[in-house]
């Protein structure tokens, strides 16, 4: 579906030749595009004259080495070809190498030994002359045809490394093997019998055209593997008549890349001397001449291109749309291939000048896209042409005296009309036939089309209008037509595909015009742009006094208003904008207004292979020839942005930027928000997040229709996809929905799979506005039953289609918390005002759709349906059957306790009768509390069963009991049981079992108080260890004295190993009197004070002596024991800082874990031995841990990791240094601590005896030695710690790299010893 677009094109003269030379072959640097021309004079022999043309502002060329051979052609040639047969740029060598029909030679260095350009050097000759030459693909090969018709193939230093005759009877190595199949003989003859079959077959002789040149012609496949040569061999026994015959090579590199033959093709009447090897490799393209003698059967007039095989036989082919004058007297000059294998160029010669024309396949037809012409009436014949080497769409075509380099680019030539005109047309050129294509309307695959347009010549450029249904065809003489395509619309009120029916379209021309040259007729016309009220602007290369130039030429229907304008030479492009006005486009990216009231100057990529604007937003989008899509606005102020990359192709809707990337996905982009980015806005990242879909390998845009929702894709076979994106398809579902055309909104999401809430979510206080209008608009119940049953709670405006819910015209905050039932009862509303038994089944699907399904509410419909509408009942039952879960439905009607209910459910949901009558028989033998018990039972409805039980009387209550026992319905039975006084009681004693067997001890002795069970209360009081509220109901309950000693024992037990001491003391004193138990605890608890207290009180000192000074002298010796073990840590910890400190000195990059050895990538050194923690793990983990393999990581990332918490982990390092520096200053604030307890012992030691004096000076010295150790052993610890630090920052090790790091140890506070005097000048004396 695409066009070839003429671009550039440029006319170097040799205007330093004189009138007797001509131009004959050109080369091309691929590197800068200089191209090299040889230009030769014969006069008794042959001088030529080598020209460079730069690629620049400036054409002209210039002469950089000249050489003469006396010798000239030996055999017969046409007189279009010259004398150099082949001119050739060798890129690394930076050289020429020129071959000459005569046989000579020669080679020039561009860069020579003194930097310029070196004389010509003929390095060689073949006696015999030369008939013809090519290089390898490579540059490695030289193959040529010795005017003696032999095989040459030499190096690229001109070395023979093989010859052989042209001309062999041998078909090659790869000849068929024929095994009888298919042939003559083994064919059933009918009543003709055997004689047929024995009959001789006879071919056609094959003999040449009087046209033919007799040269043999040499192409190479693309991969420089094969080589084919077309030569004209004479019959054996008629030296007159001769035939072509194609001969394949094969270059083996395990021979030294000696020319093998490979086949011969098969016998072709009328094979021709044209031949080129389609570099893909598929095809070889030759020519086959028809209808007359010893040429191809019947069809006179006609010819052939015919595409062969490796193998040679002829593989399909095309026709050549040349008339039967152009048949008799002119001929092919030349065939040859881009380098993409994309377009096939033809050199045909007619009567009154040559043409060039370019062909293209897809989807097996080959389409005439151009044909291209001389530039210069007066010089119509060309000399030849060449592909350039990496660029395939530049061509570069030699005339007599001039060189024409032409450029062009793939174009769609499609139409972007706005909604709801938009035709989606697209035209195809195929030689004098414009095929058209309205995609809204019909999918046309090609090489078929909805109707063609026919032309009186090949186009040059085609352009579709965006604002009116139209076309302007731009012809190689001038000629503009503009044509009226009337292309009919669907009918939004009948719903025909095509308004009126009949043809798809009914095209007229409107007007046509001649844009003549003001300048000796030198004028060549690139483009036309279609603009408002049928303004047509056409650009045209012309020569200005022998320089390249531009002109454009504005025309109209209406004559007057004709314009002229010259305008920059490099123009490439035209574009109308909305307003009318036309920009121009330059090949170094510059747009520019002409004659324009506002300038306009912009700059974008440079060379875009296609381009377009939006008239809707005045945004500019061009494809660079790196992939890369660039925006722009046509605001003054606008700068160019790149905004995807590896981008294939692109078009544009209204409200949507498509395009397609080499990763296989289409994307969507909303203008609106291109516009922001072109104006320089700062985007969210969610904006340019935009939608995308995956599509086929190669698939390209050509076109997109907004109003269908579709967008048209062409795979690389040439094959069709229509899709409807969902970017596109929600586009025109919001744009219905905002002019509420609810029905075509509706059946649009239906049709393309969208969820139906959309319709609701983008504007929901308008939705529930216009609900009625919505029913009116789809009054189909099963479409209302759709709607219904497709609501959810969710926003699918936000979450399923996040650009649609920014753009939504109203606030997710304004939708109702509870969306889906209040949909379903405002529709039911609705629905039952117009009739319930036309919308029953849509009254059932509100209730069974709500969240949570109102079951009951259905039934209670079918109920009202079985009163007033007997005939619907039966299909209303099977309709809620259908929506629902049966089983929920049949357990329903059940709990509704409506027996007949129950049986039409079952018996119209099929099932088992077996199943649910025993059931239902027993249940009708039982009275009605007793059958609504039995019943909420089965449906597991507890609560509503216990209200039943209870409703069935007293006699019942030790049923309730059990039930309320059994599911812990304890809420239920305090609501029911509240007001009866002689069952409450049970109800609060089993509720009391219940918490006690969850351990709610508290509360359990509360609710057995209140049930008038205080043993059980007691129980729980002391499992409580609530010890106040345990005596006071014990004594309330005047308990035995045995039983009331037993609960003080388990008590203080309790209470002291909980080191509530003081509590325990006050149970033994006030509850069993025991004052040698009190003070036993408060000893043990070191509470000396109240034990002195007690004894005093109770006149018991013989306690003292007894209990309360052994109790001193145990505290003291266990806080001795404290601080001696202290001391022990203290001593371990200063010795290994020390140790580390030497391994600092000694070792650093063990210590600071400084990894010296290369990263092994790929490598895992884990073995499957289990590793034991060393001693060090006594400051990190306990002694018996293990680390085992089975603790595994995945990927690189985590094996790294694990390695590195490996090392932090190792004796020896930083981090174990900086575990001991904070395990010291830990050890502080355990030291305050037990000082504070020694202070409180300390007073009581001094006061008791002077041995426990003694003791109290010991203690206190013990402690004010070691705080002054452990003082002196912080400063140890931090000294030089800040030098440590950031020697670990500077070496770059793994030490410190746990979850807070170095950072964290940079933020640790030295801890400071405080001042500790213990009771001072009181324990010196």
């Amino acid at each position: 579906m695409r066009s070839l677009t003429p671009l550039g094109l440029r006319i170097a003269a040799l205007t330093q030749a004189g009138s007797s030379s001509k131009a004959s072959n050109i080369a091309i640097d691929p590197e800068n595009g200089t191209i090299y021309v040889a230009v030769e004079r014969i006069d008794e022999g042959v001088e030529v004259d080598i020209f460079r043309i730069t690629d620049g502002d400036h054409d002209e060329a210039e002469v950089i080495a000249s050489f003469s051979s006396p010798v000239i052609a030996p055999c017969p040639k046409p007189d279009y070809l010259g004398e150099t047969l082949d001119l050739h740029y060798l890129p690394d060598d930076r050289s020429l190498v020129i071959l000459l029909a005569g046989g000579d030679i020669a080679t020039l260095l561009l860069e020579g030994p003194d930097g310029g350009v070196s004389p010509v050097e003929v390095v060689g000759s073949v006696d015999s002359g030369i008939k013809a030459a090519a290089w390898s693909p490579d540059d490695e090969q030289i193959v040529m045809v010795t005017g003696e018709d032999n095989l040459v193939c030499m190096t690229r230093n001109f070395d023979v490394v093989h010859e052989e005759p042209l001309r062999t009877e041998d078909f090659g190595e790869d000849q068929f093997i024929n095994v009888g199949w298919g042939s003559k003989t083994t064919q059933f003859h009918g009543s003709l019998g055997k004689t047929a079959a024995q009959a001789p077959s006879t071919t056609p002789t094959s003999i040449s055209h009087s046209t033919d040149s007799g040269l043999p012609t040499i192409t190479f496949r693309g991969d420089a593997a094969y080589f084919a040569i077309s030569s004209l061999d004479p019959y054996p026994n008629a030296p007159t008549q001769a035939r072509r015959q194609v001969r394949i090579y094969s270059r083996d590199p395990n021979a030294g890349f000696i020319p093998r033959l490979s086949a011969t093709s098969e016998s072709l009447a009328g094979l021709e001397g044209g031949l080129t090897w389609r570099p893909s490799g598929n095809v070889i393209s030759g020519l086959v001449r028809y209808g007359y003698e010893g040429g191809g059967e019947g069809r006179e007039g006609k010819w052939d291109v015919a595409m062969l095989e490796r193998n040679g036989l002829r593989h399909g082919g095309f026709e050549l749309r040349e008339g039967k004058e152009v048949w008799k007297e002119g001929r092919v000059r030349g065939m040859s291939w881009n380098s993409d294998s994309e377009v096939l160029a033809i050199w045909i010669e007619r009567k009154d000048r040559d043409v060039v024309q370019l062909w293209t396949m897809k989807n097996y037809h080959y389409y005439l896209k151009q044909e291209l012409f001389s530039h210069d009436p007066s010089s119509p014949r060309f000399k030849g042409l060449k592909w350039h080497p990496e660029q395939a769409l530049s061509l570069y075509i030699v005339g007599e005296n001039s060189v024409q380099i032409r450029t062009s680019v793939w174009d769609t030539y499609a139409a972007r009309l706005p909604m709801p005109h938009d035709t989606a047309s697209v035209a195809v050129v195929d030689g004098q036939r414009l095929l058209v294509t309205p995609f809204r309307t019909q999918n046309t695959p090609p090489p078929m089309s909805s109707y063609q347009l026919s032309l009186p010549s090949t186009p040059v450029h085609v352009s579709l209008s965006h604002i009116e249904d139209s076309a302007a065809i731009l012809f190689s003489d001038g000629l503009v037509q503009v044509w009226d395509l009337n292309t009919r619309l669907p009918d939004p009120k009948s719903g025909s595909r095509l308004r009126g029916g009949g043809k798809v379209a009914e095209p007229k021309l409107r007007y046509s015009s001649t844009i003549t040259a003001t300048q000796l007729n030198k004028a060549v016309p690139k483009q036309v742009a279609l603009g408002p009220k049928g303004k047509t602007a056409v650009i045209s290369w012309v020569d200005k006094d022998g320089a390249n130039g531009c002109r454009v030429n504005i025309v109209s229907e209406d004559k007057e208003d004709e314009e002229e304008l010259d305008v920059e030479h490099d123009v490439e492009r035209l574009l109308w904008t909305a307003e009318g006005e036309l920009l121009v486009f330059g090949a170094d990216g510059h747009l520019t207004s002409v004659a324009s009231e506002r300038p306009l100057d912009l700059d974008i990529c440079p060379r875009p292979t296609a381009l377009a604007l939006s008239p809707s937003t005045s945004l500019l989008f061009a494809l660079s020839p790196t992939s890369k899509l660039h925006l722009s606005s046509l605001d003054p102020s606008s700068t160019s942005t790149a905004i995807a990359s590896s981008v294939t192709s692109f078009t544009l809707t209204p409200d949507f930027l498509i395009y397609t990337t080499s990763a296989q996905t289409s994307h969507y982009a909303p203008l609106p928000i291109l516009q922001r980015l072109a104006a320089g806005e700062d985007l969210l990242p969610h904006e340019m997040k935009w939608e995308e879909r995956r599509v086929e390998r190669g698939a390209v845009v050509v076109t997109a229709c907004e109003s269908s929702m579709s967008l048209v894709l062409q795979m690389p076979r040439g094959n069709l996809e229509t899709v409807y994106p969902r970017a596109l398809v929600l586009a025109v579902v919001k744009q219905d929905v905002v002019a509420g055309a609810y029905r075509t909104a509706f059946l649009t999401c239906r049709k393309h799979r969208l969820d139906l809430n959309i319709l609701y979510d983008l504007d929901p206080i308008k939705f529930m506005a216009n609900l009625k209008d919505f029913v009116d608009q789809i009054p189909e119940v099963d479409y209302l039953n759709l709607f219904v049953s497709s609501l959810n709670s969710a926003d699918s405006a936000r979450v399923l289609y996040a650009d649609r819910s920014r753009e939504a015209p109203s606030s997710s905050s304004s939708k109702p918390d509870d969306k889906v039932n209040s949909i379903c009862d405002a529709l039911r509303a609705l629905v039952e005002e117009k009739g319930v038994a036309k919308y029953v089944e849509t009254i059932l699907t509100t209730h069974v759709c709500k969240q949570p399904a109102d079951y009951e509410a259905g039934l209670k419909v079918l109920l009202q349906l079985q009163a007033d509408h007997k005939e619907i009942v039966e299909d209303a039952i099977k309709y809620i059957i259908f929506l629902s879960d049966v089983n929920k439905l049949y357990d329903v009607a059940l709990g509704m306790y409506n027996f007949q209910l129950v049986l039409m459910v079952a018996q119209y949901s099929q099932k088992d009768p077996k199943e649910y009558l025993p059931f239902l028989r027993e249940l009708r033998a039982l009275d009605k509390w007793e059958q609504r018990y039995r019943i909420d039972d089965h449906l597991s409805r507890r609560e509503s069963a216990l209200r039943n039980l209870k409703q069935a009387g007293p006699s019942r209550f030790e049923d309730a009991a059990s039930y309320l026992a059994r599911y812990e319905l304890y809420d239920e039975a305090f609501e029911l049981y509240a007001e009866d006084k002689e069952h409450l009681p049970v109800v609060h004693d089993l509720y009391g079992d219940y918490l006690y067997d969850r351990r709610d001890f508290a509360d359990a002795a509360l609710s057995y108080t209140l049930a008038g069970k205080p043993t059980k209360a007691l129980k729980a009081y002391e499992r409580a260890h609530a010890w106040r509220e345990l005596f006071t109901l014990a004594k309330k309950e005047e308990v035995k004295r045995e039983s009331l000693l037993e609960m003080v024992e388990r008590v203080t037990d309790h209470l002291a190993s909980r080191g509530r001491h003081l509590e325990a003391a006050q149970v033994f004193i006030e509850h069993a009197q025991d004052v040698d138990s009190a003070v036993d605890v408060l000893c043990r608890g070191t509470e000396f004070a109240e034990a002195y207290r007690l004894v005093s009180s109770h006149d018991r000192e013989d306690l003292t002596e007894a209990m309360i000074h052994p109790g001193l002298e145990e505290a003291h010796e266990a806080l001795v024991e404290v601080f001696d073990e202290m001391e022990g840590q203290l001593d371990k910890e200063m010795k290994r800082i020390a140790e580390l400190r030497v391994i600092r000195e000694t070792n650093p990059d063990s210590f600071f874990i400084v990894d010296n050895e290369p990263d092994i990538e790929g490598v895992d050194v884990a073995t499957n031995a289990t590793t034991v923690a060393s001693a060090f793990t006594r400051y990190t983990v306990a002694p018996t841990t293990v680390f085992s393999q089975t603790t595994k990581m995945t990927g690189q990332t985590s094996k790294s990791k694990r390695g590195k918490k490996k090392a932090t982990g190792r004796r020896g390092t930083v981090d174990e240094y900086e575990y001991l520096v904070a395990s010291i200053g830990r050890l502080l604030s355990r030291v305050d601590e037990k000082s504070a307890e020694a202070l409180i012992l300390l007073r009581h030691l001094i006061l008791a005896s002077d041995d426990h004096l003694a003791l109290a000076q010991s203690l206190q010295s013990t402690i004010i030695s070691f705080r002054s150790k452990l003082s002196d052993s912080i400063d140890e610890a931090w000294r030089e710690r800040e030098d440590i630090l950031r020697e670990v920052v500077e070496t770059g090790g793994a030490g410190l790299e746990d979850a807070l790091g170095i950072e964290k140890s940079l933020e640790l506070v030295k801890p400071v010893m405080g001042s500790w005097k213990g009771l001072g000048v009181l324990l010196r004396a």
